[in-house]
């Protein structure tokens, strides 16, 4: 339940509707004013039937008012279509009797033109989140002007609805303004995921590439050695590479795990012991020679030597594989070397395993190049020994 309180998610729906409500009581002040001023004018019949009159009006416009204000908050967050014509012109119409009602009322009271013009003003607010900063300074800049020209012609009283009309547009405006900043923020949080995501698609893709590539070549290798055996009568040496074969397909359910759960790793010793085994078992002499890798980089290349030889195995006719590591001053180089290529296909036949071998040594700023020269494939791949790699 905690972990659900503190969800990112949630605490943005909270804010959502907390900015939401803050715009629908701003909304709700036509109705105070209005209220307000039924009650002030109990002493007289006229005036009160007339305030009373207003007051329903008043609540007409606030429901228009909150509606719309809706309106303006879903298109921030959400696309969504414009007001449609018979709203508006209703929304417009109610607007108008009440803005004129109270004129009429309170024609001889000397702030009449404030109480006159908080039902604009609470329009003009209702659509204000949808406003760009621009619209919203240039329809600042206008009532201003207006303003300032009617307080010119002697009412001074212009001034206070100004500022009035003004704290509604701005603090609507940045209900929308802050929405915005949520929205942006949830689509940067959902992209974020959806990358995260995808990451680790890819890293499970690439890892069961190299496991499995080479597991299903191993079982390959063995189960053809344990035909071949079979075939020349050795039923003995037959059964155990088959029990070898049983023994592989047990851990593969265990390697799958290892991989899914971001566990598996690939050990220097392990794998250029099992590359000479499993090339010996293919009938493929396996030469092994250089300097001993610094831990650092023994993973990534142990990596690109699980997948050589799986290449090695699937796409060539080689009988003889050199395996040769060396340790300069400024870089850690692997170079795997067979003698099966058979032409252009050997090099063009690499499938998703030298892409895969690029993507894990760019990864600690390394490069991999291969070369064809005559029957021979060359596989280099190097690291720059002043490259820190990621732990």
């Amino acid at each position: 339940m905690k972990l659900m309180q503190d969800s990112p998610v949630i605490s943005a729906r909270r804010f959502e509707l907390y900015v939401r409500w803050s715009l629908y009581l701003l909304m709700a002040y036509l109705l105070v004013q209005m209220a307000g001023l039924t009650l002030g004018a109990s002493s007289n019949r006229f005036t009160f039937l007339g305030s009373l009159a207003l007051l329903a009006l008043s609540v007409v416009v606030t429901v228009f008012n909150i509606k719309a204000a809706r309106h303006s908050l879903d298109r921030v967050m959400r696309d969504r279509p414009a007001l449609s014509a018979r709203f508006i012109v209703g929304w417009v119409a109610a607007v108008a009797a009440v803005t004129m009602g109270t004129f009429w009322l309170l024609w001889e009271i000397p702030g009449a033109i404030v109480l006159a013009i908080a039902p604009a003003a609470c329009s003009i607010a209702a659509v204000s989140p949808t406003f760009t900063i621009r619209t919203a300074a240039v329809v600042s800049l206008a009532a201003v002007v207006v303003g300032g020209v009617v307080t010119f012609l002697g009412i001074p009283q212009t001034i206070a609805a100004l500022i009035l009309l003004l704290v509604f547009i701005w603090s609507a405006w940045s209900s929308g303004w802050m929405l915005r900043v949520l929205r942006q923020l949830q689509e940067a949080n959902e992209t974020a995921a959806e990358l995260s995501v995808a990451e680790e698609r890819l890293r499970i893709s690439r890892d069961l590439h190299d496991v499995f590539g080479r597991t299903l070549a191993t079982i390959s290798v063995k189960a053809e050695l344990a035909a071949e055996l079979s075939r020349r009568g050795h039923h003995e040496r037959a059964a155990d590479e088959m029990a070898q074969v049983r023994q592989i397909a047990n851990t593969a359910g265990a390697e799958v795990r290892r991989v899914v759960r971001g566990e598996r790793r690939a050990g220097w010793a392990d794998e250029i012991e099992g590359a000479r085994a499993l090339l010996s078992s293919a009938g493929i002499r396996c030469v092994i020679a250089g300097e001993e890798i610094p831990e650092r980089y023994a993973e990534t290349l142990a990596w690109v030597i699980r997948e050589g030889v799986t290449n090695v195995l699937r796409h060539s006719r080689a009988t003889q594989v050199s395996i040769t590591t060396a340790v300069e001053a400024d870089e850690v180089a692997l170079t795997l070397t067979n003698d099966g290529a058979s032409g252009p296909s050997n090099a063009a036949s690499t499938g998703t395993g030298i892409a895969s071998m690029t993507q894990r040594l760019q990864e600690v700023g390394g490069s991999l190049e291969h070369e064809l020269d005559g029957d021979w494939f060359l596989l280099t791949a190097s690291i720059p020994v002043s490259q820190e790699v990621p732990a």
